[in-house]
């Protein structure tokens, strides 16, 4: 039983480290490669916003499920991108990814007014990730069992929506006030300087509080 808990998570880690890789190392690589070879910073955008796209859809296909924070980023990137096609303005595709933490933030914040809140359904994907449906259930039925992990998870709710709020007004200073070619870089360093804070105060707040999916 006790390398089963070890298991689940070498697991979930590997399917986020996969998942990081897809959706902000390789399209990084290939923005840079695009741009080395000549072409131009709208083409090369697009070009990399390719790979999270086809991550999402490969998903929908092999799993028969659609994951609604991907289908979220693939049609905020169709959105810019057909924009930024017709008024040649790059930056607006390196914008979008504000726009959608932005967006995110704002729902997290919101859906603590609903049966369900945001947070509680990223938990359950997680909890089905780690330990399957049954797992999935078990970790959701404590909403409604349990006072003191429905007011942690509010709390839990709060924080992570304020910071993609700040983090997509970091995001969209950047996309209009820096260089072109850095902006890829930049985006992401802030991306991993503010997913490291998060996480430094995630992970023991949920571990000390048993939310932990």
């Amino acid at each position: 039983m006790n390398d089963v808990a070890p298991a689940e998570n070498r697991a979930f880690v590997r399917a986020i480290g996969l998942q990081i890789g897809i959706d902000v190392v390789l399209p990084l690589v290939v923005y840079y490669a695009a741009r080395g070879a000549g072409a131009s910073v709208l083409v090369a955008t697009l070009v990399s916003g390719v790979l999270p796209a086809l991550r999402v859809i490969t998903t929908a296909v092999r799993q028969h499920k659609v994951e609604v924070l991907g289908l979220m980023m693939v049609s905020l990137f169709l959105v810019s991108g057909a924009v930024s096609v017709l008024e040649g303005d790059p930056r607006l595709l390196f914008a979008r990814d504000g726009w959608l933490t932005g967006a995110l933030g704002v729902w997290a914040l919101l859906s603590l007014r609903l049966t369900r809140p945001f947070m509680l359904h990223l938990g359950r994907a997680i909890a089905a990730l780690k330990k399957g449906d049954a797992g999935a259930d078990e970790w959701e039925q404590r909403w409604t069992t349990d006072p003191e992990f429905r007011h942690h998870l509010r709390i839990v709710s709060v924080v992570v929506g304020v910071v993609l709020i700040v983090d997509a007004i970091v995001r969209i200073v950047i996309a209009y006030s820096l260089p072109l070619d850095s902006i890829p870089l930049a985006t992401n360093v802030q991306y991993f300087v503010m997913l490291g804070g998060l996480l430094s105060w995630f992970f023991p707040y949920t571990a000390r509080h048993n939310l932990r999916a």
